[in-house]
C-alpha cells in the first residue's frame, strides 16, 4: 500500500479509502450530515498507510 503526497494532498492507494471518500462526497452533496459523519469516523478509524494518516485531505 503506497501513500503519495501530491500538491499537499495525501493520495492513498486503498480500495476501502476510495470507497469511503466516494460515500462521503456523495453524502455531503446530498446534504446527509449523518452519513457524512459516519464516513469521517470510519476514515479516522481506518488504519494508517505507511505512516500517513488516511484522512489527510478534506472532502
Amino acid at each position: 500500500m503506497a501513500a503519495v503526497r501530491a500538491a499537499g494532498a495525501v493520495v492513498v492507494n486503498c480500495d476501502e479509502c476510495r470507497t469511503l471518500r466516494a460515500e462521503l462526497a456523495d453524502a455531503v452533496r446530498r446534504g446527509d450530515k449523518s452519513k457524512a459523519v459516519d464516513c469521517r469516523v470510519l476514515l479516522r478509524r481506518h488504519p494508517q498507510h505507511d505512516g500517513v494518516p488516511v484522512e489527510g485531505e478534506e472532502a
